[in-house]
């Protein structure tokens, strides 16, 4: 009666010993399941394995609102005041050809911008660029209503090429530009500085402010290191968003 004693208590010791076995792989492989979803989570969806997990997490990133940027400052310094002088006089019968435009144009734009978090008033860098004129080009090959070089607008997905230029594109260049300011204004989170950008290049405009230790737009603009047509193209801008808010009040009355 030993050797059956015997052989009996191995085998429940060998079926105790595969239970134990069958439950620690279990409890592993979730552990190891719940590891790697917390890395895909960490890795903010970039890989590939859990599908459903970077999925989801791309679902999450495209229903997250623009991160709303604050106003342009439209303050009246010398320089903004010379500019209203001009659109005042000189320069009045562009600017109520902008306004009436303007009663077609403005509101589809604004929408545009408030989609994507950009302030309403830099519809006046279309009326400055272009009047408002979709299929304006310009003597340095910059073209349509937000005036884009080739390869900047390449680089917001615009076509450019013999059979195609979607710089004429009434609402394709307005979301390329809208996109183009959000990112001008996180470089320089400023923008004044974001505007001169626009118009003169962002390396131009760090490379300035690298050689002049100038921390602001009007730092450089009375530095005499920017170009004239970046100078005059902020004050421009500020001046057109003036009018643009009052018109009645700058003298623009129907």
């Amino acid at each position: 009666m030993i050797l059956p004693r015997a052989l009996s208590s191995f085998v429940r010791l060998n079926i105790l010993l595969s239970v134990s076995l069958v439950s620690f792989l279990l409890v592993g492989c979730g552990g190891m399941s719940m590891r790697g979803r917390t890395h895909i989570n960490a890795a903010e969806g970039r890989s590939t394995f859990w599908e459903n997990g970077s999925k989801d997490r791309q679902e999450t990133l495209s229903q997250q609102p623009e991160r709303i940027l604050p106003k342009l400052s439209l303050r009246v310094t010398p320089e903004v005041r010379t500019e209203v002088r001009k659109y005042t006089t000189s320069d009045r019968g562009t600017v109520k050809k902008i306004l009436n435009k303007g009663q077609e144009s403005f509101d589809p734009i604004k929408r545009v911008l408030r989609q994507k978090g950009i302030p309403e008033q830099l519809v006046s860098v279309a009326a400055v660029e272009s009047g408002l004129n979709q299929y304006a080009t310009s003597p340095a090959g910059a073209k349509g209503l937000w005036q884009f070089m080739k390869r900047t607008a390449q680089s917001y997905g615009l076509e450019v090429s013999r059979s195609k230029d979607e710089r004429f594109d009434f609402m394709r260049s307005t979301e390329a530009a809208a996109l183009h300011l959000r990112d001008l204004f996180e470089a320089f989170e400023d923008w004044y500085l974001a505007l001169a950008a626009y118009n003169a290049g962002r390396g131009a405009i760090n490379r300035i402010l690298a050689e002049s230790n100038a921390t602001s737009f009007w730092e450089l603009y009375h530095s005499g290191r920017l170009p004239k047509e970046t100078r005059q193209f902020v004050p421009k801008v500020i001046a057109m968003s003036l009018i643009v808010e009052d018109p009645d009040g700058y003298g623009f009355r129907g």
